[in-house]
């Protein structure tokens, strides 16, 4: 690979950056942490959801962080969700303490984004009626995506809500006391005060979170909030979301863990109890697959009418289904497949050389299950495929893009001094002939030395690139046009200079 002497890129490095301070713009300006709604008043005893956003005030962020204090004597967290968030990234999972009040939170994306986006949706339980209590951020912090990180954090805004007293249930039906299902055949003692019963609980779960995924997991744990009066707890997990907890659990519970689940797709069903009795059900699916996809084989499909050699595979999965394929050739991938991808249970053969190969498919489903298939074949050659239009942009990554772009950055900024030389130079041109004379030969002198470097320069980068297998056309045509600038500064250089010539010796 082409490299410069330190001495040389140093110089570079430093006149280019010189370019860059005076060409380049500086701003800042502020961004801020929001929750949101910002006010709202919600009924003792009921869940609700508020979002944390970035504001980014107008400039591009990639990540954040920050503590958010609550009243734990207020408010409880059920269940923080990363869904639809701006950061795909997190260096560790939001988390909340419902003794200490707090919840902490710390993740970023790869691209940044300069409009206002939700990061977080927070489900609180409110356990007491109140006036007012406030959700804050006691500490915060932004990050610019300039490549330096600089925190451009000004303030983070709180959310006031009101906690009024618990929502009306409807009114007890006539009838007699129920029959309480726990005790086959018992009478409910309900208390005659009319308080009413628990509402249905809402269920939550920090290893399958979400209910329409696929986990491949045989362990769940399931989470729920009570309120001062629930004194017992029961579920059960069933395959229909109507069936009814017979187990109870000890005391007023608020979680459990079950291991040992059954492939399938199942409903947790939890009922709480309190002095007026059982209260309606809440449940929640669970939908597990620990079984990779069926075996299947590899097979090589000659080339047909459209001239395209193709490998034969196909398989199944019974629960989740196939998500996706990835293609190895030795240890190497070389593609990702969806099922559609795969038309009649074929894909095209991937560019390569031919001859003998391992090829490896593997079939991943909806759970992350994986299996994995190795066939020794014959692959027959693949030529990758014709190269996009000159206009395309070169890859990112491409090994001479850096120094080239500093190659040229010199040459222009060679021709800019040497021309407000030559400008300078021909004011005093009748009272310096004669020091004019000795200062253009010196000037001619170090311009032949400096094109002289840079030309050994290129041609040794140009032999470089030569050896570098599949040089595309973008790329060489790149390389001519950084030649004609050379071969082009030379000239307009040396013709200044011999005017300056003319022109002192009268």
């Amino acid at each position: 690979m082409y490299a410069f002497s330190r001495e040389r890129l140093s110089l570079y490095l430093v006149l280019f950056s010189g370019v860059a301070l005076l060409t380049v713009p500086l701003s800042a300006s502020a961004a801020n942490l929001l929750i949101t709604p910002a006010t709202g008043t919600y009924p003792s005893g009921a869940p609700f959801t508020v979002n944390v956003a970035v504001d980014p005030g107008g400039q591009s962020v990639n990540a954040a962080d920050g503590t958010i204090a609550f009243d734990p004597t207020v408010l409880s967290v059920v269940s923080i969700s990363k869904d639809s968030s701006a950061f795909s990234l997190w260096t560790a999972d939001p988390t909340f303490s419902n003794s200490a009040g707090t919840i902490t939170f710390s993740g970023g994306t790869p691209s940044g984004f300069s409009s206002k986006s939700d990061i977080l949706a927070i489900t609180f339980q409110a356990n007491a009626a109140a006036a007012s209590t406030t959700i804050s951020f006691t500490k915060g912090s932004i990050l610019a995506a300039d490549g330096k990180g600089t925190d451009v954090y000004k303030s983070g805004e709180s959310a006031t809500y009101a906690i009024g007293a618990p929502a009306a249930a409807p009114p007890p039906a006539p009838a007699a006391a129920a029959t309480d299902t726990s005790a086959p055949g018992s009478v409910n003692a309900a208390d005659l005060s009319g308080d009413p019963t628990p509402i249905a609980p809402q269920i939550t779960s920090t290893m399958d979170p979400k209910s329409d995924s696929w986990y491949a997991t045989s362990t769940a744990d399931f989470n729920w909030v009570d309120t001062p009066d629930i004194t017992g707890a029961r579920y059960i997990l069933a395959s229909t979301s109507d069936a009814t907890p017979n187990i109870v659990l000890k005391g007023a519970a608020t979680s459990t863990i079950l291991t040992n689940i059954p492939d399938g797709s199942w409903y947790f069903i939890v009922q709480l109890e309190n002095g007026s009795g059982w209260g309606p059900s809440g449940s929640m699916q669970v939908q597990i697959d620990t079984t990779p996809p069926a075996n299947f084989g590899i097979a090589l499909q000659a080339a047909g009418s459209d001239g395209i050699a193709k490998l034969a595979f196909t398989t199944t999965d019974a629960l989740s289904g196939i998500d996706h394929y990835e293609l190895l050739l030795g240890s190497t991938s070389v593609a990702t497949m969806n099922p559609s991808d795969v038309s009649g249970g074929t894909y095209p053969v991937p560019p390569q050389a031919g001859g003998p190969q391992s090829v490896t498919i593997q079939a991943f489903d909806k759970a992350g299950n994986v299996r994995s298939v190795t066939q020794q074949l014959t692959l027959p050659k693949v030529n990758p495929p014709a190269s996009a239009d000159a206009g395309t942009t070169p890859a990112a990554g491409s090994p001479w893009s850096i120094e080239s772009v500093i190659v040229i950055a010199i040459l222009m900024l060679i021709v800019g001094v040497q021309y407000s030389w030559n400008r300078y130079t021909r004011k005093g041109i009748a009272a310096e002939r004669s020091k004019l004379l000795k200062r253009v030969a010196e000037v001619r002198d170090t311009n032949d030395r400096v094109f002289s470097a840079m030309r050994e320069e290129f041609e040794q980068m140009v032999n470089d690139f030569d050896e570098k297998p599949q040089l595309t056309p973008e790329e060489r045509v790149f390389l001519e046009k950084i030649k004609e600038v050379l071969e082009v500064s030379e000239e307009v250089i040396d013709s200044g200079i011999e005017d300056l010539k003319t022109m002192v010796r009268g």
